[in-house]
């Protein structure tokens, strides 16, 4: 049975997940919400939007549909190495920067965060970064030794495809480098294999970035927050800003996705032009 979303249905379930996750859904994104949620509420034997949304507010006797909805909406859209700019500035300013200061004995760490990282490309492009960086230098040992890589998101789903780290041919062809490729990817089959290197050096958590940070998120010295924040509301980023920098180390670097900013809704960072592009530190 087809199912149609009323206005005052979308309504609900528009405010429904803002408040779970902070996106925020415009007029226009009926349908999305439509197309998207309507298994759903079939599965939870539900004959309209407006029945499944008292479901959804009365705790629900299905298990994970909370969660199921968040899945089902977040956008898990991704890329190997997506932009380019943002990991040609970690390879050739920051990284030989925060070595430098390892080697002088200033820090014993080097902590990254990827936030809203999907399905893993993200984190394993900065760990394929970092790992051929210290490979360079004859110090692989140390990379495994100070760097750690932490890599969230709200969706279950999109983090146990992360922890496989088993990719398939089209999703290698999304920005993947040759180079990369064969130095850390094994076939296996028709899919495609992380190295273990790698993959080690990642850990997946489940995150809400609506929610509270859990003590095991620890603090950041490099922050990745990209192509998610476009898809929250303004009160939300400027939570979200102010939430990140108190995660961040002193003078902590912060990217950004293309064509998003920190400008007008916090000062807990500067800006920092680089000939590769701009990212963000935190104001001291």
């Amino acid at each position: 049975m087809s199912l149609s979303i009323h206005p005052q249905e979308f309504a609900l379930l528009r405010r429904h997940i803002e408040s779970q996750c902070g996106i925020s859904l415009g007029d226009d994104k009926a349908y999305l919400v439509e197309s998207r949620l309507s298994p759903l509420v079939h599965q939870a034997g539900c004959s309209s939007f407006g029945e499944f949304y008292r479901k959804l507010q009365s705790g629900s006797q299905v298990t994970g549909l909370r969660e199921a909805v968040l899945d089902a909406i977040v956008t898990s859209e991704t890329l190997w190495f997506r932009d380019r700019q943002p990991f040609r500035i970690l390879e050739n300013t920051l990284l030989p920067s925060l070595k430098q200061e390892i080697d002088a004995g200033r820090r014993e760490r080097i902590a990254i965060w990827s936030a809203a990282c999907a399905t893993g490309q993200e984190p394993y492009s900065i760990a394929m970064i970092v790992l051929d960086f210290f490979v360079r230098r004859g110090c692989e040992s140390d990379c495994t030794r100070v760097v750690r890589i932490t890599a969230t998101d709200v969706s279950k789903t999109s983090l146990d495809k992360a922890k496989q780290g088993c990719y398939s041919d089209t999703v290698m062809r999304r920005g993947m480098m040759p180079g990369y490729l064969h130095r850390y990817f094994k076939r296996d089959g028709n899919q495609w294999q992380i190295d273990r290197r790698i993959s080690d050096m990642v850990s997946f958590q489940q995150y809400n970035l609506k929610e509270s940070p859990p003590p095991t998120l620890g603090s950041f010295d490099l922050v990745f927050l990209r192509n998610a924040i476009i898809y929250f509301s303004d009160p939300f980023k400027k939570e979200l800003f102010e939430k990140t920098a108190k995660l961040m180390s002193p003078r902590g670097h912060l990217f950004l996705g293309t064509g998003e900013t920190i400008s007008g809704y916090t000062d807990a960072f500067e800006m920092v032009e680089d000939p590769k592009g701009v990212y963000y530190r935190v104001r001291l």
